[in-house]
């Protein structure tokens, strides 16, 4: 029982800070949100640091655990990729921009594990996904996917910081379609374009 109450204080906390932002949103915002009392939640989490930094921690589980699946559920890399846009690009486009920044500028310890997660897990993903591609002939062969893994998460990077785009005013999830066929069109052969630019999910993308 105290861990169902314990996952509904991280998923009740999550909505309000993807919504309003990590520094803007209170305990007693929760705890209104919630009809718990204080004392109730602070029974789970030290202070608000502590909550933030296991919401964070769920998020990037949660994202993980979605990969592992996307990634036995598609025919061929060219899938995966698409896949991953379209079942992130949703999640992104409900994410307030001020979220991101908040956690960077207020709450360092919580961006250092989401910064760590983009560095390792997501350059991983991409280094095995560019190798399977291009041993299957959807990518060309003619490229360092080091290099190329490295250049997504600049991408990545880019697209997390709202900095880089706060005066034209871009949401996540335009930013994430956009670098997806960015990336995408640059290393398919046409073997990879032809799959590419058949798939449902591309024309959504369009």
């Amino acid at each position: 029982m105290s861990e169902e109450v314990r996952n509904k204080i991280i998923s009740t906390a999550e909505v309000l800070f993807l919504k309003f932002g990590f520094k803007r949103v209170t305990m007693d915002d929760i705890s209104n949100e919630l009809g718990m009392s204080k004392k109730t939640i602070y029974q789970f989490f030290s202070d608000k640091n502590n909550l933030v930094s296991e919401t964070v921690l769920r998020h990037i589980s949660m994202e993980k655990n979605a990969c592992d699946c996307l990634l036995h559920q598609q025919e061929n890399p060219v899938a995966f990729m698409l896949a991953i846009t379209d079942t992130f690009g949703d999640l992104k486009k409900q994410i307030n921009p001020s979220v991101l920044y908040d956690l960077k500028k207020y709450f360092k310890e919580s961006w250092d594990i989401l910064n760590e997660y983009r560095v390792e897990f997501i350059f991983n993903q991409i280094l095995q996904n560019l190798k399977e591609g291009r041993d299957k002939g959807f990518y060309h062969s003619n490229f360092d996917e080091v290099l190329i893994a490295r250049f997504y998460i600049h991408l990545v990077d880019f697209m997390i910081n709202p900095e880089n785009y706060a005066l034209e005013k871009f949401d996540f999830k335009t930013i994430h379609s956009e670098m997806m066929k960015y990336h995408l069109r640059a290393i398919c052969t046409e073997k990879g374009l032809k799959y590419l630019e058949g798939s449902p999910i591309y024309q959504k993308l369009l």
